[in-house]
């Protein structure tokens, strides 16, 4: 997406993966900051590494201590994380709107904490985090709860009944798991999820996730992450450059890439 926005406007820039191995994320910032990056994205399992590495960090990072995105400024490494602005971005262009009373986010990993920041922010009163961990739910939860004491954020465990408890009368529900990474999540109570209930699951494949094919195939709206990360790339180009590009257009590159693979 980003080096096809960068070739239309014919900018001398470019846009590349490093695949790091566990433990050098801190070597890898320092030749960040002394070299001629502007900065980049960060994807897991780095986010929360990356959030305590930086030089500086919006109040996002400082609340759900996690960071997907850094720019260089006079050799320092400044942290944010842009996942809950994408996503809501993603939601108002599909016409869900941007405001939902109640959440339930499956997980506690980087994504997950700062969707939860961002749906506080934007007003929902109740927010479920679940997560195969409850502990690491646990201490999101109590981020969240120092800085947005008018929401109610509650945890529980990623068992199939506990999942199916907490769909009742829910807004919008994220998965935000490395089980949506697998092909299949058998064990996910696709039944419990009724019509009036949002769906997303951040990963994305092409023709949709397992997950998001299923519940589409019951009438439940649901969502990829191909959106949100097109969103995302759109506020991490502006934090770079300075220059405004539309979500849609780097949505249109990213649907244009997957089809070919």
């Amino acid at each position: 997406m980003h080096n096809g926005v960068i070739g239309r406007r014919k900018l001398p820039l470019r846009y590349v993966a490093f695949d790091l191995s566990p433990g050098r994320l801190a070597d890898f910032f320092r030749v960040v900051r002394a070299g001629n990056f502007l900065g980049g994205n960060i994807t897991i399992p780095y986010k929360e590494e990356a959030a305590s590495l930086a030089d500086g960090a919006s109040e996002a990072v400082r609340v759900c201590g996690a960071a997907n995105v850094v720019r260089v400024r006079s050799g320092r490494l400044l942290a944010d994380n842009t996942d809950g602005r994408g996503l809501l971005a993603a939601l108002a262009g599909a016409g869900w709107g941007r405001r939902f009373p109640r959440v339930v986010l499956l997980g506690a990993g980087g994504s997950a904490r700062g969707i939860g920041y961002e749906m506080a922010r934007a007003g929902t009163r109740e927010l479920v985090i679940l997560n195969r961990t409850p502990s690491r739910a646990q201490a999101v939860a109590e981020r969240l709860s120092r800085r947005f004491p008018r929401t109610t954020v509650t945890t529980g465990n990623l068992e199939p009944r506990a999942i199916a408890r907490e769909f009742s009368g829910t807004d919008l529900v994220v998965q935000c798991t490395s089980l949506g990474l697998t092909a299949d999540w058998g064990s996910f109570p696709v039944e419990a999820l009724k019509k009036d209930t949002r769906f997303v699951d951040i990963v994305y494949q092409k023709g949709g996730t397992t997950l998001v094919k299923a519940l589409r195939r019951r009438g439940v709206p649901a969502m990829d992450g191909l959106p949100m990360l097109a969103w995302q790339a759109a506020l991490s180009f502006r934090a770079w450059t300075g220059i405004d590009v539309t979500g849609e257009e780097f949505l249109s590159l990213a649907r244009k890439e997957l089809a070919r693979r």
